[in-house]
């Protein structure tokens, strides 16, 4: 048990941290990253429904339905009942949402302890009902011709 949360924390948690630092420092991205972003807009664009559907089945807290709306690479490493614990530890003490702010979104093709792949990161400043602004980052990934999400963390 105790070395499928340290999987969990090293493959999905600290990545996304991390990331979502780098993006929220950075909220001026650099210049390649904008080309990046412009050449790609359609699939950000594409990726910002998926992503929003998403975000309103975690919100409400039916956190089965958002590990069911994941990707496979995330069911593969991440297990449901996993998922639900770690959900109702991170997100039912502080929730609910009480503003959302989308402060970056990136399109990638790699990112720490992800295959290679299409990604676009967003990250969020949210207030949640704790008053506290916080970093909220979802990574989306295309998949099947979706968009799925494949990474989730608050910080």
């Amino acid at each position: 048990m105790a070395s499928r949360v340290a999987r969990f924390r090293r493959l999905v948690i600290l990545p996304l941290v991390l990331l979502a630092s780098a993006l929220h420092a950075g909220t001026s991205l650099d210049k390649k990253q904008q080309k990046l972003n412009a050449q790609h807009a359609d699939a950000i664009a594409a990726a910002r429904p998926a992503l929003e559907a998403w975000m309103k089945i975690q919100d409400a807290e039916t956190y089965d339905k958002s590990w069911e709306a994941a990707s496979n690479y995330f069911h593969e490493q991440v297990p449901e009942r996993g998922w639900e614990r770690r959900m109702q530890i991170v997100r039912k003490s502080i929730d609910p949402v009480l503003s959302r702010e989308l402060v970056a979104a990136e399109w990638k093709t790699e990112l720490p302890n992800l295959p290679a792949g299409e990604y676009v990161a967003f990250v969020w400043e949210t207030v949640f009902v704790s008053g506290q602004p916080q970093l909220e980052t979802v990574v989306m990934t295309h998949e099947a011709g979706a968009w799925k999400m494949v990474g989730y963390a608050v910080q």
